[in-house]
């Protein structure tokens, strides 16, 4: 089994962010939060692989997403599984997240000393991630509009957040029944937000491989007012998350707030480069290092009251033009964690 200081190291070397923010957080809670970070990285290691097929990439996603659901008791399948990301990801696969990818049954023998509610969730998420990367892989049809992102966004992010809220309400007692089905509902927008930012950041770097994240023309928009149009969704999306981070008790769940803030602050700071500089390069549209030092001093002070977190957004954000959409209805549209026996969120 992975230990607590195997799991810190891994996650050191695949997400300094997390490495930073996770330790914060008091209690279980963080270890389960690292542990699931190192399963959905393992699945993004395999869908992202620059090498292998995307069939057989696929084939390995579904494969893994069963024994996850199924509750990860199968020894013999998860070695098999672990065998076969050893030998599919040895030739294109980042050194860091190659080597947590060959350890996935130690990664996977720490999930199963949490409790079983605690495990349900992770088994779950994780598997509807891995499902929806397959989907993505073997996808040969264009995103067409709005909707379409949405989808994608969900398959890759929403769910995430989905499982990360489930975590922190599990660790929430005192959470209002209300604000624990705000907090799920505003989930999906987070992660949508999140990726949406990437999707347009990453945007030139996309057209030079042929894909594209974003429909080419919608409602008569193309070209640099088809992006700002989605930089707008984006605010929309990230003024909701700072909404979930403020449903957050900041006594037990400072790290995981810190972690929010911190990510939607750069998020903001990204659109609004793009905002500047619609059809701008991947590169023109990075925040500088002297940004994101400036942007962690300022979320480790504002994150622990809603006001400071209020209000620092809301300056990031200055200027910026929001579409903002019922986070319900988006949930209800795109979320698949119902669609199977999913965990409880009390």
């Amino acid at each position: 089994m992975l230990t607590l200081e195997e799991q810190h190291q891994y996650l050191q070397q695949v997400s300094r962010t997390f490495a930073l923010t996770i330790p914060l957080i008091k209690g279980s809670l963080s270890d389960a939060i690292a542990n699931a970070y190192l399963i959905c990285r393992i699945a993004d290691t395999m869908e992202d692989d620059p090498v292998a097929a995307p069939q057989v990439k696929a084939q390995w996603l579904r494969r893994f997403a069963r024994e996850l659901d199924a509750g990860f008791a199968d020894d013999e399948a998860l070695l098999l599984l672990q065998d076969e990301a050893r030998r599919i990801l040895k030739a294109g696969a980042v050194p860091e997240e190659y080597m947590l990818s060959c350890n996935l049954f130690s990664v996977l023998q720490r999930t199963r000393s949490f409790e079983p509610q605690v495990q349900r969730i992770i088994g779950h998420g994780a598997a509807v991630l891995s499902r929806g990367m397959a989907r993505q892989l073997t996808d040969t049809q264009e995103i067409q509009d709005l909707p379409g992102v949405d989808r994608y966004c969900y398959a890759v992010a929403g769910v995430v957040g989905e499982l990360l809220a489930l975590l922190f309400i599990k660790n929430s007692p005192a959470l209002s029944e209300g604000a624990r089905k705000e907090l799920l509902n505003l989930s999906v927008s987070f992660g949508e937000g999140l990726q949406l930012t990437n999707i347009l950041k990453d945007r030139s770097a996309d057209d030079l491989r042929a894909v594209s994240f974003l429909p080419r023309t919608e409602a008569q928009l193309s070209g640099a007012d088809l992006i700002l149009h989605y930089c707008a969704v984006a605010q929309g999306h990230l003024l909701q998350a700072g909404q979930f981070t403020c449903l957050l008790d900041p006594r037990t769940l400072y790290g995981v707030r810190f972690f929010c803030l911190l990510n939607i602050a750069m998020a903001v700071l990204t659109l609004k480069k793009i905002e500047a500089r619609p059809l701008g390069t991947q590169q023109e549209l990075k925040i500088s290092r002297s940004a994101v030092k400036r942007c962690l001093r300022c979320c480790a002070l504002c994150a622990r009251f809603n006001w400071t977190t209020r209000m620092l957004l809301a300056w990031l954000r200055r200027g910026s033009t929001m579409i903002v959409r019922d986070a319900a209805e988006l949930r209800r549209q795109v979320s698949l964690w119902e669609h199977e026996p999913a965990p409880d969120a009390d």
